[in-house]
């Protein structure tokens, strides 16, 4: 949703308005935000003044190439009509060279900003990257656009353009929707909080990276129950899509006290040439589980032969299946508990699929099938490993516990058996050996 880089949009000859500030400047402290409308009859009186010359548009941009551009992006137009000053404003502004952004993005911490930028040259930008580009112009009243207008110098201000990025509660989408909200007096809440299409993040997010090898099975690991809850608009909101969608069906009271359609007009500025999003999350689980089922025959197939070349394999295979798991399953542990993630990330039952046992795992499983020793307490750690796993699996029958991660468990359940099978098996084999 983000816009993708800072030296990327000055490289495509977009100029900042003058409300809008390039550097952060540390210690800085914010500024109360303007006061909502109806607070100050002479302030309102002063907004309507300002806001009769001008226009305020919704401006959408579909998806672009990269992962964090295909979930699309979302600016707040304003026109003024006797100086001829055009700006979209958005809150996707971040750059990849902050000190200490891995560390951020990590720790569910980002630092985006606000900014405006001439919109024929946003504009431009966008459709030199091949994404549509959509308008939807606001009926609101002259208050409530000069309130607008108000809103958002005051928020291009360098003390206040700052905000901690959050995927799905607050990005360029729902703070576009905030500031509507704010200039409509709340008109916005009762409309949102009914039930959306039956979406959920975690759908939605398979649905727009389902093309993606690595980001698709990542979301299904990372994402926790949170995660699965069924979506009111208002939360629906954070995909700038979805947002113009809900805008374009809602009625509004103007300023006579009549319901008015919230939308104007609404065009498409520019088509995109590329391939449009699935609307639905596609089902992988049947292809998870052939996976699955596939690399839990090559284990207990390997490990039972003779080959030592075949012993080789198997244990190689161990090392980075149960290495691998243990480290994402400590990594999960942890975005669950002790970072800003933990909302999405937390109350996740993965982590009974991969968790920081596996690498305890990884080291006596590997040294049990590559030197024939510790089988024993190889046998009782993939027993506890494969156990968990079992747990996991069975409280999906739960449904205060289910989890929409069959993706995952189709892999790694058949695969957690598998090993505790033929190392059971193998033990039983060295007992049997004679001596």
């Amino acid at each position: 949703m983000a816009v993708p880089m800072v030296r990327r949009i000055l490289a495509s000859a977009m100029l900042m308005a003058s409300s809008a500030l390039a550097a952060q400047t540390p210690g800085l402290a914010s500024t109360p935000r303007p006061p909502a409308p109806g607070v100050s009859a002479s302030l309102d009186s002063a907004r309507a003044e300002r806001g009769a010359r001008m226009s305020v548009s919704i401006i959408t941009y579909g998806p672009g190439d990269f992962v964090f551009e295909k979930f699309g992006h979302v600016a707040l137009a304003v026109t003024d009509s006797t100086t001829g000053e055009d700006i979209a404003f958005n809150w996707g502004m971040f750059d990849f060279n902050q000190p200490n952004f891995l560390a951020r993005f990590l720790t569910g911490d980002t630092k985006y900003w606000m900014a405006g930028y001439r919109t024929a040259d946003f504009n431009a930008a966008y459709m030199g990257e091949n994404r549509t580009i959509r308008k939807q112009l606001l009926q609101l009243t002259a208050m409530q656009r000069g309130a607008i207008a108000d809103f958002v110098s005051w928020n291009a201000q360098d003390a206040n353009k700052y905000y901690r990025y959050d995927y799905y509660a607050d990005n360029c989408a729902t703070r576009v929707r905030d500031v509507l909200n704010w200039a409509l007096n709340g008109q916005l809440e009762a409309p949102f909080a009914v039930p959306g299409s039956g979406r959920t993040w975690r759908n939605e997010t398979a649905r727009i990276t389902a093309s993606d090898p690595l980001v698709y099975p990542g979301i299904q690991v990372a994402l926790g129950r949170s995660a699965d809850h069924v979506l009111t608009k208002w939360e629906e909101s954070f995909l700038p899509e979805l947002l113009a969608n809900h805008l374009a069906a809602l009625t509004v009271t103007n300023a006579s006290g009549s319901p008015v359609m919230l939308i104007a007009s609404d065009s498409v500025l520019f088509t995109a040439d590329r391939t449009p999003m699935p609307e639905q999350a596609p089902s992988r689980v049947p292809m998870a589980l052939v996976l699955g089922v596939v690399l839990a025959a090559s284990v207990m197939l390997l490990a039972g032969a003779a080959s030592g070349i075949a012993g080789m394999a198997v244990a190689a295979f161990a090392a980075l299946w149960f290495g691998v798991g243990g480290l994402l399953g400590t990594a999960l542990l942890l975005a669950g508990t002790v970072t800003k993630h933990l909302p999405y990330m937390g109350r996740n039952l993965t982590v009974l699929q991969l968790h920081p046992l596996m690498l305890l795992a990884a080291v006596i499983i590997t040294v049990a099938l590559w030197r024939g020793v510790w089988v024993r307490a190889a046998v009782g750690v993939s027993a506890l490993v494969a156990l968990l796993s079992l747990v996991g699996l069975l409280l999906q029958l739960v449904p205060s516990w289910s989890q929409q991660s069959g993706v995952v468990l189709a892999v790694v359940v058949p695969v957690h058996v598998a090993f505790a099978v033929a190392l059971q098996r193998r033990r039983a084999r060295s007992a049997g050996a004679p001596r």
